[in-house]
């Protein structure tokens, strides 16, 4: 077990290292950033490894980057996001169209649901105990990896402003993207879950 916990750390650690390496990611109004929510989570399972004992107190909080209430605005890459509703509303650096807008917000809001979720799944695994092990790690793996996935489409983004395109070439270049390499499956069992927890109220 102990070696099991080991191995999966220096999985998540050379994540992690990538991730820090290639991208600084801040955030405003106390929203959390990418790079804090790899290192809460490396944190925890440097302590699971110590300790061998899971305590719910110790387990990482599940947040949100982009998909929260209200208006605020998110500073990621050097880009001001300005969220409303959870909903993209604009990206203050560069002008964009409401097709380009509504790539970049579908995108980023999918992913940023699907960090979420896995690491919601992930704690309720070390909750359920030993049996829930496995299932928590896959978890975690596949936390990482779309943390990975919302870096990388953020630094594209980032370019494009860089670059200074017009509305005509970003929405040509968002044309060009290529669908997240993410679970499906399970991204639709979470918006049947949001769907069904909104027509309970």
């Amino acid at each position: 077990m102990r070696t099991t916990f080991a191995l999966l750390l220096i999985s998540l650690l050379g994540i992690s290292t990538h991730i820090q390496a290639q991208t600084s990611l801040t955030a405003n109004n106390s929203f959390i950033s990418i790079q804090k929510l790899a290192d809460t989570r490396i944190n925890f399972n440097k302590i699971l490894i110590k300790s061998r004992h899971i305590q719910a107190a110790n387990l990482p909080q599940s947040k949100y980057i982009f998909n929260h209430p209200g208006l605020h605005k998110v500073n990621i890459e050097g880009l001001n996001f300005v969220v409303k509703n959870n909903a993209i509303i604009a990206i203050e650096e560069f002008i964009l169209s409401k097709a380009a807008l509504n790539m970049i917000n579908d995108r980023l809001m999918v992913l940023d649901k699907m960090q979420y979720a896995y690491s919601e799944s992930s704690n309720q695994g070390y909750l359920e105990g030993e049996k829930n092990t496995s299932l928590a790690f896959n978890n975690d793996r596949q936390f990482f990896s779309v943390l990975k996935n919302l870096k990388d489409t953020l630094k594209e983004i980032s370019k494009m402003a860089n670059d200074h395109q017009n509305t005509a070439s970003v929405e040509l270049s968002l044309a060009k993207w290529k669908q997240p390499k993410i679970d499906w499956e399970f991204y639709c069992q979470i918006v049947e879950r949001e769907t069904k927890s909104q027509l309970s109220k």
